[in-house]
């Protein structure tokens, strides 16, 4: 009698571990399986938003200048069978050449920088010293030695920037003042020493000493009416005019800011899923003359995680057209 109790508290034992063993198998499969949905969903978003910069690329080079998408900002919104995407066009000739823009402009720009008065200065100064073509330092800039003196295993290149990343580099530069830059300035505009106005992004014109920002509101309703209408965008709220600047009888613009030659521009994809899943990316491309059967070259390519969403109200504003694919 004490074998057959003793074997059937093993058998218990057993079952109690087998059931345990079933149930920890169980759960980790639906981990594994949620995971392997998640990782499924998240692909199929991807691939949405990589299908968008094709389908913008096509639009920029639409036969139809009525249905051409603009570069200026404006958002084009595509409702697809499992998915919505929102598409974002910005040339960087409406962006500030950081290789360019003298040291005057450079320091109205940057009287808006999150920086201290001392700060913002050392940081303009040493931009420019890292760009010329020399080594010898700008009152409050920074060349070898004051790389040296701050612990730095690196100098300025004393060449122009290649990217908006080597900004990073410079003596000074913090990760704040970086992120408030690189909506603002580019490396993209081909040495242009202007800002194509009516191609410029808010974050552009909200900084530029000769805009009245307080009309912004008005003049970026009007910009989209303008798009909507097929009209020329109006004229830009400037401080010298800026009562006239908004009136519906004012002078169009000429003909080439209407519609710039497209050069550089930069695309933003945000797709969404029906089940929730998103993914986004942004493409900076190059218009090239079909070289290889290619019409745009692209430059850097970047998935994004924490920019701000094209669906968020504010970029509500921006958006221009919706289309809905056909079933």
């Amino acid at each position: 009698m004490k074998q057959r109790g003793v074997a059937l508290i093993l058998v218990l034992w057993v079952l109690s571990i087998l059931m345990l063993m079933a149930g920890s198998f169980t759960k980790t499969m639906r981990r594994e399986s949620a995971g392997v949905m998640t990782i499924k969903a998240n692909a199929e978003a991807n691939a949405q938003a990589q299908a968008g910069i094709a389908l913008a690329q096509a639009m920029m080079l639409h036969e139809d200048e009525t249905k051409r998408w603009r570069v200026d900002g404006s958002i084009y919104e595509i409702e697809t069978e499992n998915a919505t995407m929102r598409i974002r066009l910005l040339s960087e000739t409406g962006k500030i050449d950081i290789n360019s823009v003298t040291a005057p402009f450079l320091h109205q720009v940057f009287l808006h920088a999150p920086l201290e008065t001392k700060a913002q200065i050392e940081l303009e100064n040493a931009i420019l010293d890292w760009r010329d073509d020399d080594e010898n330092t700008r009152p409050f800039g920074a060349e070898k030695p004051e790389y040296h003196t701050a612990k730095l295993n690196y100098a300025p290149r004393n060449k122009p920037f290649r990217s908006l990343e080597e900004l990073q580099m410079v003596r000074g530069m913090t990760m704040n003042v970086f992120a408030w830059m690189q909506p603002i300035f580019t490396v993209y505009a081909a040495g242009q020493t202007e800002v194509e106005f009516n191609l410029a992004t808010r974050d552009v014109l909200n900084i530029l000493p000769e805009i009245d920002t307080n009309l912004l509101d008005a003049y970026f309703l009007a910009r989209q009416q303008a798009i909507l209408n097929h009209a020329p965008p109006p004229k830009l709220p400037r401080i010298e005019n800026a009562t006239q600047a908004m009136s519906q009888d004012v002078e169009a613009t000429t003909e080439a800011e209407v519609a710039p030659e497209i050069s550089v521009v930069t695309v933003v994809v945000e797709a969404i899923l029906e089940n929730d899943a998103r993914a986004a990316v942004q493409v900076v491309m190059e218009k090239i003359d079909g070289a290889n059967n290619l019409p745009f070259q692209i430059l850097t390519w970047q998935n994004q995680t924490d920019a701000p969403s094209l669906f968020s109200e504010t970029m509500n504003t921006l958006l221009v057209a919706h289309y809905v694919e056909p079933k």
